[in-house]
């Protein structure tokens, strides 16, 4: 048996670790100590630590100035286990024997394995220069002007400094926690998840463009966007963070489905009253886009008469 001792962060993290086979351990700011705090509010020789024969450890505070908190609570002596957390000025302590039991160990992930060239910068490179051509080429659909490729430049910086906050906020998460930030990862990752987008969006509007009438592209885009906000963000958290994946599972799910809450409530709110000059929204791709030649200007003219008569047997119907 051995009283170990952990020196925790503020979230509760290890920051150092003791190891002491003797059954008494002091702790102060003083110099002959067992260990030393250089925490101005700690006193010289603030509490004393010892483990019985049959392993149990107890915390006896040696008349000090603040005292010894254990799980919030001050007291003079107290009986530990290895949940508790014991505060001595603002030093935090977790204190427990050696012979605790660890928790299981992870299950490395099959697919974090297989994603090694995610942490190269020249992969990541190569991304980010596919996703200023694909952002260009984008542009240039959707430009009804003269296109020019050098106006292009800005939008292509102020576009990767914007997505460039995923991947910093993450890594930074992933170093409080004491963690490799693995940024070449998180950019890989969301660069990849980005470019999938674009190219569904250009199927979208391919679809748009030629089944116009398909009344669910609402629900379609939603699914999508939630499968590929799903899939960032699960790769995202197993890149940054070492957990289960039943709560990885979970995070992921929760954040989606609050996504997908948030944008269907949105729509809801922007859906305009019945108006009888509506405002249309129309897909302009080139020609070559189209699966039929569709409808002369001619045919589409003489065929709004035969419309019209059809709206007004039915209005008459009713």
């Amino acid at each position: 048996m051995a009283i170990i001792i952990e020196k925790l962060g503020g979230n509760n993290r290890q920051v150092k670790h003791y190891r002491f086979a003797q059954p008494s351990v002091s702790i102060g700011r003083g110099y002959d100590n067992d260990i030393r705090l250089d925490d101005p509010y700690v006193g010289a020789e603030h509490a004393v630590i010892e483990q019985d024969t049959e392993g149990r450890i107890y915390i006896r505070d040696s008349q000090s100035l603040n005292g010894i908190h254990v799980n919030g609570k001050q007291q003079q002596q107290a009986e530990l286990s290895k949940d508790d957390v014991v505060v001595l000025g603002k030093t935090r302590l977790r204190i427990f024997d050696s012979a605790e039991q660890v928790e299981p160990a992870l299950r490395l992930s099959v697919i974090e394995s297989r994603l090694t060239i995610l942490s190269h910068w020249r992969f990541t490179l190569l991304l980010a220069f596919v996703y200023a051509l694909a952002l260009t080429y984008q542009t240039y659909l959707h430009t009804f002007v003269e296109f020019d490729v050098g106006k292009m430049l800005p939008r292509l910086v102020s576009e990767l400094l914007i997505l460039s906050v995923w991947p910093l906020l993450f890594g930074l998460l992933s170093r409080l926690q004491k963690q490799d930030a693995r940024l070449a990862s998180q950019y890989s990752i969301l660069l990849l998840v980005v470019l999938v987008g674009m190219g569904l969006s250009l199927v979208s509007q391919w679809l748009k463009f030629n089944f116009a009438q398909f009344a669910a592209w609402n629900g379609v885009e939603l699914t999508v966007m939630g499968v590929l906000f799903f899939s960032l963000l699960w790769l995202t958290l197993l890149i940054a963070f070492h957990q289960p994946t039943y709560r990885r599972n979970r995070i992921a799910l929760g954040c989606t489905f609050l996504l997908i809450a948030c944008l269907m409530g949105w729509q809801e709110i922007k859906q305009a009253d019945f108006s009888p000059r509506p405002n249309y929204q129309f897909v302009l791709l080139p020609y070559s886009y189209a699966i039929n030649d569709g409808v002369s200007t001619e045919a589409f003219v003489e065929g709004l008469a035969s419309t019209y008569q059809k709206t007004a047997a039915s209005r008459s119907k009713d």
